[in-house]
């Protein structure tokens, strides 16, 4: 079987507003197989869920869409694109720093610091799914940042090294891909545990917030859609969609 990112479909453009954008317009444009990538030595204007930025200093970070046609994957299963790429992140991480997780549904922390931000895009064509572009935010080398985030990281900032930002593209791709490929040869069911497995306050006593005021309780899973689970005080399963709960404490 052939690798699904292959060199001569990354995209490499000096500056973007947004490389899922681009990536959106691409499709509408020339209509590119999948496994395209869309890589932005520097982002102007980095989306993340809803109306949220992502702050990314020029030639430091990765800053890249990826372009999958993941026609095998059901509608009704489309959140295990969301788990496809935060585990292949994840377990990219994991070859350098311990500590590594997955905050619902797809932030990746470090302790309690983020460092990538993932926001995916989906087309839907009958029963299953057309296309998905999933843009990637990762801290690499960025020493400093000046935004109001409130809790950002960088792989530098957490090991003193400089990497060089092609051989890590390189190395984020094939873990991706190994995930990606898990899916397709059928074992989405241990892709659905390694997840559960990976994520941030996983059956831990915490306190979140939802529309109406906080409570305490603990992660206990993910629904067949992709919504969070949270068995509260009295032992009830509340079960939340994306932004309709708070991490707090």
């Amino acid at each position: 079987m052939p690798n699904l990112f292959l060199p001569n479909q990354i995209i490499r453009v000096e500056q973007l507003d947004s490389t899922n954008l681009y990536a959106l317009q691409l499709i509408k444009d020339t209509n590119p197989s999948g496994g395209t990538v869309v890589m932005a030595l520097n982002q102007t204007e980095g989306r993340g869920q809803q109306a949220n930025t992502w702050e990314s200093e020029s030639g430091k970070n990765l800053t890249i869409s990826l372009i999958l046609r993941p026609e095998f994957i059901l509608a009704q299963d489309q959140f295990q694109v969301s788990m496809i790429i935060s585990l292949g992140v994840k377990d990219y991480l994991s070859s350098y720093i311990e500590n590594v997780s997955v905050k619902w549904p797809n932030d990746i922390y470090v302790g309690d610091k983020k460092i990538a931000g993932i926001l995916i895009e989906q087309s839907i064509m009958g029963t299953h799914l057309s296309h998905s572009v999933c843009g990637l935010g990762l801290n690499i080398n960025q020493e400093k940042f000046v935004s109001d985030a409130p809790n950002p990281i960088s792989l530098n900032m957490l090991t003193n090294e400089i990497y060089n930002i092609e051989e890590e593209l390189s190395k984020i791709l094939a873990s991706i891909e190994n995930r990606y490929l898990q899916v397709q040869k059928g074992n989405a069911l241990q892709l659905e545990k390694d997840y559960l497995k990976a994520l941030y306050w996983i059956n831990e006593i915490r306190t979140f917030k939802d529309e109406d005021d906080e409570f305490e309780g603990k992660i206990v899973g993910i629904s067949e859609f992709g919504q969070l689970q949270i068995e509260d005080e009295d032992k009830d399963i509340r079960i939340f969609n994306f932004k309709e709960v708070s991490f707090v404490r």
